[in-house]
């Protein structure tokens, strides 16, 4: 199982009802997101080297419980699917209070891009199918 990543809150993450701002979930996914390849080999440095970068085609998330300056929240990251040519992925974030309650759900879809190209990186680089298989053996 992967590790939950625990968000840290900063007053700037506020919006004027007090509670975090929407727009502030994506960037803490994405943040969540880099930290986890990171830690299975694919670092931004990997990725610059080999020119292939992850683009999102889709990102959606449902808010269900606000979340407040005082809570303590985790990022739960599970891969949902990865199409058999690796190219395509979907990730959802759960946002966790420590008291295992939901209080959203961020989903994206993935593709790869070769930054030189400009076009879908394939065949899919082997550091991406590696990650693939070493994350969805943690879950």
């Amino acid at each position: 199982m992967l590790p939950n990543y625990q968000i840290k809150l900063r007053w700037s993450d506020l919006d004027p009802n007090f509670h975090l701002r929407h727009s502030r979930y994506y960037d803490l996914a994405s943040q969540c997101r880099l930290e986890v390849l990171a830690n299975y080999g694919l670092t931004v440095k990997v990725m610059e080297d080999q020119h292939f970068a992850p683009v999102l085609l889709r990102e959606e998330c449902v808010f269900m419980r606000e979340i407040k300056f005082t809570d303590t929240v985790y990022i739960k990251l599970t891969i949902v699917s990865v199409s058999e040519d690796g190219l395509k992925w979907t990730i959802l974030h759960e946002f966790i209070d420590d008291k295992n309650k939901t209080k959203a759900k961020l989903t994206v879809d993935i593709t790869w891009l070769n930054v030189q190209t400009r076009r879908l990186a394939k065949p899919v680089p082997q550091p991406a199918l590696d990650m693939y298989h070493a994350l969805m053996a943690d879950q």
